[in-house]
């Protein structure tokens, strides 16, 4: 069920840990001797940051192909296939797969739909692009998998 995602971040786990590393580190350098316009930069992306992590959800969506942050989806965008995760651009750092925020111009034309849905969205440059959903599915958050012992019988 598609839920409001105005106050709510998706991130996967690791991205948490990486942001909150993040955080740390520039609390951690609040204080230290930095030029003026270096402590107005980290105080900006601490109060980004901060935003960003008290409005976390970790949990996949449900596998119903509503669009919503979470959610891999596979769409013909200007006619050319294109595989993406729908979330906030902080999710990865280096992930192998392209991030879309729900509040950019693509993320506000398709949020809510399901495949077989068509839109449209104005890209920066003025142009109409269409997009034809094909699937949207869950991300797969990594499950650690559970460490197996084999031992031997007593004999």
């Amino acid at each position: 069920m598609l839920q409001s995602t105005a106050a709510v971040t998706w991130l996967t786990p690791e991205a948490h840990a990486r942001l909150h590393a993040e955080l740390n580190g520039l609390m951690e350098a609040r204080g230290s001797q930095q030029e003026p316009s270096d402590q107005v930069a980290g105080e900006a992306r601490i109060r980004q940051l901060m935003g960003v992590l008290k409005s976390v959800r970790f949990h996949s969506p449900e596998d119903d192909g509503i669009i919503e942050p979470g959610m891999v989806i596979e769409a013909c965008i200007d006619s050319l296939p294109e595989t993406f995760l729908m979330g906030s651009r902080e999710i990865f750092g280096d992930g192998d797969i392209q991030v879309f925020s729900e509040h950019s111009p693509l993320g506000l034309a398709i949020l809510g739909l399901k495949p077989g849905d068509l839109a449209s969205y104005v890209a920066p440059s003025g142009r109409i692009i269409s997009v034809s959903i094909i699937s949207a599915k869950p991300y797969n958050l990594p499950v650690p998998t559970p460490e197996v012992v084999i031992t031997k019988p007593r004999t």
